[in-house]
């Protein structure tokens, strides 16, 4: 479980985000969501430790994250997988070696030991004889997979995903989300995700957290969220079901 507790971030004397409190759980998938410039994007920062907070403290399960230095944040981190927006992936490596890449920095293991680990990763999000193909010679939704690879790669007590859609049709995003979903609960992994994806708050928001000019002002699932009578929630709701409805009819 990951626990925030009363964080406050500024930058040059202006806040940013405001006394936020929120849990985490294990085998959930939990978005967090707002529109842009709310502070979602800094709040995932501070729970990979990209930045610190002002005040209060970030806890993983019995561990306080934000008391630790950086030599223990570094080893902490291994525990941490990452699927970044535009899956980030190095187009100078192929795939074998995108997926290796965090064995090779944070383990001593030979190098069968980290082949089996990359089919096994590979299999996992139902890719093969991709190995040694470029980023490049890859579609987009395959990009995706090989970034939730990576990810995964060092097994994970703790996935964090930015915007893990972007770019991607509505098809190749609903497999994405429910990939994630699938490794999320299989693994019992704590899995955050930063979106403002609304087919993915509906698909699998087992856990939702609104963040509204830096503060957290509604909590709950997916089942609810239709629900609510918090207005700044349902603009924004309505706001992003009314941008694709327009989408949709322009392509018609």
């Amino acid at each position: 479980m990951i626990e925030v507790k009363g964080l406050n971030k500024s930058f040059n004397g202006k806040p940013v985000l405001e006394n936020i409190n929120i849990k985490f759980k294990p085998g959930e998938c939990s978005l967090i969501i707002g529109a842009s410039g709310s502070g979602k994007t800094v709040l995932l920062k501070n729970l990979v430790g990209l930045y610190s907070p002002d005040e209060g403290e970030i806890w993983y399960d019995s561990n306080n994250f934000t008391s630790m230095d950086l030599a223990h944040k570094k080893v902490f981190r291994k525990e941490m997988g990452m699927l970044f927006q535009e899956s980030a992936l190095f187009d100078f490596a192929t795939v074998q070696e995108n997926v290796m890449f965090p064995m090779d920095f944070f383990t001593d293991w030979s190098f069968e030991q980290k082949l089996e680990r990359v089919n096994f990763c590979l299999n996992r999000v139902n890719l093969e004889n991709v190995n040694n193909l470029y980023p490049a010679q890859l579609s987009g939704g395959m990009q995706k997979r090989v970034g939730i690879a990576r990810a995964i790669a060092m097994k994970p007590k703790y996935l964090f995903c930015d915007e893990p859609n972007s770019g991607l049709d509505p098809t190749t995003s609903i497999v994405i989300d429910r990939l994630i979903q699938e490794i999320t609960t299989e693994y019992q992994i704590t899995t955050v995700i930063n979106t403002h994806d609304m087919n993915s708050v509906m698909e699998i928001g087992d856990h939702i957290g609104f963040i509204h000019k830096g503060h957290l002002v509604w909590e709950g699932n997916n089942k609810q969220i239709m629900d609510t009578d918090c207005q700044p929630l349902n603009d924004f709701v309505f706001a992003n079901n009314l941008a694709r409805q327009l989408k949709k009819n322009s392509s018609v």
